[in-house]
């Protein structure tokens, strides 16, 4: 392999891992942006918390309001 075959296959190695690490990137962003928890496990954890006296019952409902207002429709 002379030098100018090199060269063509060092630009072929930086170009795809510069673009891999892009769509890397922007798919690793995106995923960041969901929600792991469940519905579910959300309530649970707000009665669980409102038991505990860590929530008052007005937060609670406040709470359990944003995520009504979230199923009904704001989900994207």
């Amino acid at each position: 392999m002379d030098m100018s075959e090199f060269g063509v296959w060092a630009m072929l190695v930086f170009w795809g891992s510069a673009l891999g690490g892009i769509a890397f990137a922007i798919t690793w962003a995106k995923s960041r942006s969901r929600n792991p928890a469940t519905r579910e496990q959300i309530i649970n954890s707000l009665k669980q918390r409102l038991e505990k006296g860590e929530l008052s019952q007005q937060d609670f409902a406040r709470r359990m309001a944003e995520i009504d207002t979230k199923k009904s429709g704001n989900l994207h």
